[in-house]
């Protein structure tokens, strides 16, 4: 019953470490660095960075890092809670995101003229596993993508777009999502879906703005590893350690063969869950080695697909009942 082990807290980041024991006491702790935990931590303590000195400074790269507001504001209780709540507030947000996330899902296989039981697809999604595990943003990111396709097939546009911002100010990636059904409404002849894209955009920059202006003078320890590269480069050094690990060969290469089936099937269809994960396929040929070579790493960042892989071969490709938003699959 010690929630700090989702605090994702490392042996080798004492910083984040020792603050975690000033506000808590004992913590537990993992091998190595640790992981995004760690960082929410302090963001929830002070979701709105008036204290930036006292929190954001154990971050690591505070700008990039507080980009990520959304979780740590309601897992912070908007700032209220204290530090003994906020830790068990991380992970019931989590917990609740994604049973949320699975009555969505459940929602749109029933819409789609599928069964609802597809709505595992999220609580089983490979990735959002991992993120649930680091106490990271990734389950709320996504719980708010699927909420933005309910509201778009449901006929809801503007509360598609608001929607589609919270998950963009929960994890930054989350624009690429709008931006796949974005294009996919373009496809359709919604000429005026750019608001899918142009609020969340808005509202990034924001509170980037805001951000800059809060943490002026917090330089954070620096650090953190390289996320881009050039075009497949880190898949092609990647594969090296692949090699020399078995597991890493099995499961890496898995998660290759289902992006490779998803994205084959999704462009063939009309399903906004596919398409709002189809730039994450493009985004996975610039990603770095250091994503590639952990399976860990390379599911989390490419989560979005695998719930819309269970959704494109699942249902039904004819007849589907129509819906009063979005064309349904075709």
């Amino acid at each position: 019953m010690d929630p700090s082990i989702f605090l994702a807290l490392g042996e080798e980041a004492p910083v984040q470490a020792e603050y975690a024991r000033e506000l808590l006491g004992d913590v537990v702790l993992r091998p190595d660095l640790g992981h995004d935990g760690k960082f929410f931590f302090p963001q929830a303590n002070d979701p709105w960075y008036l204290a930036p000195r006292a929190h954001a400074a154990v971050l690591d790269r505070p700008v990039y890092r507080a980009q990520r507001m959304l979780f740590p504001m309601l897992a912070g209780g908007f700032g209220l809670f204290p530090p003994r709540i906020v830790v068990w507030a991380m992970l019931v947000t989590n917990l609740l995101a994604l049973g949320l996330g699975s009555l969505l899902a459940a929602r749109l296989a029933l819409l789609w003229g599928a069964s609802p039981w597809l709505g595992l697809a999220v609580p089983l999604n490979i990735g959002l596993m991992f993120e649930f595990d680091i106490g990271g943003a990734g389950v709320v990111a996504y719980v708010f993508c699927l909420g933005a396709v309910h509201s778009l097939v449901t006929g809801r546009e503007w509360a598609a777009a608001a929607l589609l911002a919270a998950a963009a100010l929960s994890r930054e990636v989350m624009l690429a999502f709008s931006i796949g059904v974005f294009v996919l409404c373009w496809v359709q002849g919604r000429r005026r879906s750019w608001w899918l894209v142009a609020l969340p955009a808005v509202a990034v920059v924001a509170w980037n703005i805001y951000l800059r202006f809060r943490l002026a003078g917090i330089t954070g320890l620096g650090g953190g590893r390289e996320i881009f590269a050039a075009p497949f480069a880190g898949l092609w050094q990647a594969f090296p350690f692949w090699i020399d690990r078995v597991d890493y060969l099995l499961l890496n290469g898995t998660l290759l063969l289902v992006m490779v089936a998803f994205t084959l099937r999704a462009v063939r269809g009309r399903l906004p869950l596919a398409w709002g994960a189809l730039p994450f396929v493009a985004l996975a040929s610039i990603l770095s080695v250091h994503v590639w070579r952990e399976p860990f790493d390379l599911a989390r960042a490419l989560a979005p697909v695998f719930t819309a892989t269970a959704f494109v071969f699942f249902v039904p490709a004819r007849d589907p009942p129509p819906v009063s938003g979005l064309e349904p699959p075709v």
